[in-house]
């Protein structure tokens, strides 16, 4: 049984193969076009995907897609009448369901071959979808399962139990109420335009103060332990006919918010003016905010329940901030999230949820982030001898060393000595995070590091902090509040106090540091790596950011490759190759 699972027309576009019950490859479409956040069809990542896996079209029994357009139907219909919504909007949203009941035709006409004539087109609901991306990676027989983010299928939060085999879903928040909407509407009002720049809020907010808090609860409030409203007189997102379904492009929303925020508050902050305290301050009180709802929600929802084992997934499940939080701060005992929360995570999601209805058991669970494409020293050998007249020319100096002992250490070596590395090695990471396969690697001693990385490499703002990769067996050793294994880069916590003095680099103004644990098992290589590191330096972790320069994390060695010799990285590792300057 081969299910292509898929996220599409919607941001961080994906696709995924489940094979006989188990994810094999996945990949998200801006990493292969270069593109963030790409929405579309992704067939360069189905293309992919059947490469890896020496598969056609024909092999496919069925294709799955993370939406439905008859969830939540009656709603729809309810707000579309009662709201006199736009006839041309009614019109874009029917031209996207033929879209979508026309794609294995779509398909097949970018591959110039046929999908076998049982193969089945199957819509999951994109709450759903999420909820079993989280459940069926995680260890639990029995938990909540939460899922929060802008819109999907006219919902923005959802939440239901699940017992071993089975997900229900017990209840749901409808548009144009959504948590998602009120952080992205902030993120836009302080100057953050791109889609997905929520994170850059969650590092602002740890320079401010609660300044805003009272302001901020006249726009979102409780209106019940398990719902909340916002304030639509500050919104437009109801009122404008929004689509969040975007064809071959890079995603970008209108602006949610109306001038009314601006009364409540001052005038939003335009991309390139200064960034103020008052700014700082505003960023602090929309997370407090974020995280006082999201926490009174969940807290009432174990009360309700009584099973402590929480999944969370969705857009919102990014806010690694207010993930760090959960557990001290609600009843539940122990947190999943898996490795791609959001949309891009949606196509394994929906292939699992089809898995599950058709043969009434688990999927197998996936416990890495390992999911994409690997490129073996063959293939990094050929490119280099292309590569090699200018390589040579220009005074780099080409090594191979087999014995990954020896690679691991002397790489732990010049990482100590302040060089920064860029590591590319195995299986491309599936997620928004770099978790040691595509990374670039630095000393987290290095007080000076963060700003050589932000103005020589990574080209951000410099209010935005890098995260440590930890040896697992270590981690209680340097954080507080320590519960359980954090794989997936998910959560901010707090650095021992003690600790904070030896690893500037990693520890972000307010203490915290959003933590990536690894283990031998987990990445065997990086583990090595930063075991290594440990042994020479005593610090059992390392610097770890993503592998790119203001695009998507590199996927293939020509990409690594060109972000080393365009930037200053001072070391390039491709798999058991070295290249340094």
């Amino acid at each position: 049984m081969i299910i292509l699972g898929l996220n599409i027309n919607h941001p961080d576009s994906s696709a995924c193969l489940l094979i006989n019950g188990k994810i094999e490859i996945a990949i998200e479409e801006e990493r292969i076009n270069r593109i963030k956040h790409w929405s579309g069809l992704p067939i360069l990542s189905i293309k992919e995907c059947l490469n890896k896996k020496n598969l056609s079209l024909k092999d496919i029994d069925y294709v799955a897609i993370n939406s439905n357009f008859y969830s939540n139907i009656y709603s729809k219909l309810k707000f579309i009448i009662l709201n006199r919504v736009d006839y041309n909007f009614i019109l874009e949203k029917l031209k996207n369901i033929k879209k979508k009941n026309n794609l294995l035709k779509s398909i097949e006409l970018e591959f110039n071959d046929s999908f076998n004539e049982k193969c089945k087109l199957r819509f999951i609901d994109h709450h759903l979808s999420h909820a079993s991306s989280a459940y069926f990676d995680s260890t639990y027989d029995k938990s909540i399962n939460v899922s929060v983010d802008g819109y999907g299928d006219f919902a923005s939060l959802c939440w239901g139990i699940s017992d071993k085999e089975k997900i229900v879903i017990k209840n749901k928040i409808l548009f144009p109420h959504s948590l998602g909407t009120f952080y992205e509407a902030f993120t836009q009002f302080l100057g953050f335009h791109n889609w997905g720049d929520e994170y850059k809020v969650m590092g602002l907010s740890s320079y401010g103060n609660l300044q805003y808090v009272k302001e901020v609860e006249k726009i979102i409030y409780l209106k019940k332990k398990t719902n909340f409203r916002i304030n639509l007189d500050y919104f437009n997102h109801h009122k404008k006919n929004i689509i969040y379904s975007w064809t071959n492009s890079a995603p970008k929303n209108e602006i949610l918010f109306n001038k009314n925020i601006s009364n409540l508050f001052f005038q939003a902050r335009k991309s390139h003016e200064p960034i103020e305290d008052k700014h700082h301050n505003l960023a602090a009180s929309v997370q407090h905010v974020y995280e006082k709802i999201l926490f009174s929600i969940l807290n009432e929802i174990h009360t309700i329940y009584k099973i402590d084992n929480l999944t969370l997934s969705g857009g919102c499940a990014q806010n690694s901030l207010a993930n760090g939080k959960i557990l001290k701060n609600t009843k539940f005992k122990s947190l999943f999230i898996p490795a791609n929360p959001g949309d891009g995570g949606g196509s394994v999601g929906a292939a699992y949820s089809l898995w599950n209805k058709i043969y009434k058991q688990r999927p197998k669970r996936n416990d890495n982030a390992y999911l994409g494409s690997a490129f073996s020293n063959d293939y990094i050998g050929k490119l280099l001898e292309k590569e090699n007249n200018y390589l040579l020319k220009n005074n780099y100096e080409i090594t191979y060393i087999s014995n990954e002992k020896d690679l691991c250490s002397y790489v732990a070596k010049e990482i100590s000595n302040k060089k920064v590395v860029g590591w590319f090695q195995d299986s491309m990471e599936w997620g928004p995070r770099a978790l040691g396969n595509r990374s670039i690697l630095s000393d987290p001693r290095n007080p000076n590091i963060r700003e050589d990385l932000n103005i020589k490499i990574k080209k951000r703002e410099n209010f935005r902090p890098f995260a440590p990769s930890i040896l697992l067996e270590e981690a209680k050793n340097w954080f507080e509040d320590f519960h359980e294994e954090e794989p997936f880069m998910s959560r901010v916590l707090s650095f021992k106090k003690e600790k904070i003095k030896l690893i500037p680099a990693v520890v972000h103004i307010d203490g915290t540091g959003r933590l990536q644990t690894v283990t031998n098992k987990s990445n065997e290589r990086f583990y090595n790596l930063i075991r290594s590191f440990f042994i020479q330096t005593g610090i059992p972790m390392v610097l770890n950011t993503s592998f790119n320069e203001n695009e998507p994390i590199v996927f293939k060695p020509e990409h690594a490759l060109n972000c080393f010799l365009r930037t200053n990285m001072d070391l390039l590792v491709l798999q058991n190759y070295i290249i340094k300057r």
